[in-house]
Parts: C-alpha cells; structure tokens; sequence
C-alpha cells in the first residue's frame, strides 16, 4: 500500500548531553499539538544504541500539504521553538515519498 501523494520525514536530532529525554518529551508533545486529524498517518521516535544524545524521527503523512500544514500550524510551532535549547547542533531533516508501505495490525 502507498499513495502516491504519501509524504514521508526523516530526521536526525542531536540532544545536548543529558537531555535527549527532554529533547523527546518535548517532541512527542509537537505531535500531539498537531491533532488527530492532522493527516500524520504514523511516527516513530527512536534513538540508538552507541550514541546517547542522537534522535532519529519517521514520520508518514497523507501528502506533503497536510505536513506543511500542520507544522506551520500554531500549537505545533509554538512547540517548535522549545527545541533549540535542548539540541547541540541544527537537526537534519530528509523528505520523499512513500514507494510501500505495509502495515502489519491490519493482517
């Protein structure tokens, strides 16, 4: 299953030492600020096991305009400018569409 409008995010954050926890309590409170019905149809926050401080994001969204939308919005935004005191250095975002995606809860 993939659309093709499916807009897909990856990105990489770097926590200042010591507050990825925060870095990531801070983000989930970006996505929740974007709603249900915000046309983020996945996410995943994740970290690594050799590097403390680095957050890895995905997220899957209807289309690129729904994306736009919703991270221009204002709950979102103003989440948005909490982050720059928590991280060492600027994150790093990737975009592109989603070729297959496959969702297993549905089998």
């Amino acid at each position: 299953m993939a659309d093709d409008n499916m807009f897909s995010v990856y990105g990489r954050m770097t926590a200042l030492p010591g507050r990825r926890d925060e870095l990531i309590a801070l983000l989930l409170d970006g996505f929740r600020a974007g709603g249900d019905d915000s046309g983020l149809l996945t996410y995943s926050i994740n970290t690594a096991f050799d590097d403390p401080d680095t957050v890895w994001l995905t997220q899957l969204w209807i289309d690129k305009e729904a994306h736009d939308a919703t991270t221009r919005s204002e709950p979102v935004a103003a989440v948005t400018r909490q982050l720059p005191p928590l991280l060492a250095r600027q994150p790093e975002g990737f975009y592109g569409h989603a070729v297959h995606v496959h969702d297993r809860t549905t089998e």
